[in-house]
Parts: C-alpha cells; structure tokens; sequence
C-alpha cells in the first residue's frame, strides 16, 4: 500500500472555513458600519464647531460678524457686506488677521461636510426666543443623520431646541454665535 500525498482542502474543510467567517462578518458588519455613522457625525459636528470658533476669531479682530464663509478664509474689502448687511470700514478691513478656517471651500463658496451636506456660503443674523444669532445653514440632511449630529452638538434628539435645529426635512440650521 503506498502512502499518497494530500494536496489542497477538503469540501468539509472548504465549507466549515466558509461558515467561520460568515459567522465573523454577520457579527462584525453592524458594528462597523455603526461607528462609522458615527464617525460621520463627529467630524460634521467638529466642521460646525471649527465655523464657530473661526466667526468668534473673526469678530474679535474685524469688529463685525461675517457675511459669508469667505469671509472667514479671503481677507475682506470696504465693497464686502456683513451679516447685519452693512459694508466693512477701512479700518475694520485692515484689522483683518485670517484665515479664521483652515478648510477648503468649495467653488460655490460652500464647505462640504460629511452626510453629503454642506455648510451654506451666507450667514443670517436669526432671532431665537429673545435673543440674535449668527445662523448657519447646510443641507441636504436626511432627518437620522441630524439626530445623530444633534446629540452630539446639543446632547439631546430634540430638533426644535438648541443650538441646532431641523428646518425642513432636509435643511438644519446652527446658531453659531450670539449677536450683540
């Protein structure tokens, strides 16, 4: 009787392999898919936190909130209007100490985030309860993808309070900075 040499798996080998990481996948896919999700929202939340802190830097050197969100990353001009919609004196636009966001803007002047949405070019001056804030805008956001941000930026899943809130059902504005 001669011994034979064994090449390659057999089908029992083949299948018992083929379960184990169908198991495996089963098990981990939802987990991962779950901290990516995640993932997205944090960095939108921390891509709203870094407008926040660059309107308060500009404001702190030019005197006046921005208009837009160029105004934040290109210096402005006397010809530039602000949120309260007047334009820039001379001395304001000398003050000038940016880029207040180090981010790259897109051609329309807009900042993409994660979700696929995007933080608007113009910012408004909105009346909240009794008082004024500098309201950033971005869209499209799907209603699950701002309750995610929305617990991370205001620690609740309210979208009718807060800083951040639910305009329709796909555009969500953040009261960045309080007007004075």
């Amino acid at each position: 009787m001669t011994s034979r040499k064994r090449f390659g798996f057999t089908l029992p080998e083949v299948l018992v392999t083929i379960a184990i990481i169908a198991t495996l996948a089963a098990v981990l896919l939802p987990a991962l898919t779950g901290q990516i999700s995640k993932g997205d929202a944090t960095r939108a939340a921390e891509d709203l936190k870094a407008v926040q802190t660059a309107i308060t830097a500009f404001v702190s050197d030019v005197r006046r909130y921005p208009g837009k969100l160029e105004h934040l990353t290109e210096s402005v001009s006397t010809s530039d209007v602000d949120a309260l919609s007047s334009t820039y004196p001379e001395g304001l636009v000398a003050k000038w100490n940016g880029p207040y966001l180090n981010k790259q803007l897109e051609t329309n002047g807009t900042l993409k985030t994660t979700f696929g949405a995007y933080i608007q070019s113009s910012f408004s001056d909105t009346l909240v309860v009794s008082s004024t804030y500098l309201a950033v805008r971005f869209e499209p956001i799907s209603t699950g993808d701002f309750a995610k941000l929305d617990a991370l930026i205001d620690d609740t899943a309210n979208s009718s309070t807060g800083l951040l809130r639910l305009n329709s059902s796909s555009t969500a504005t953040f009261f960045a900075v309080p007007v004075q």
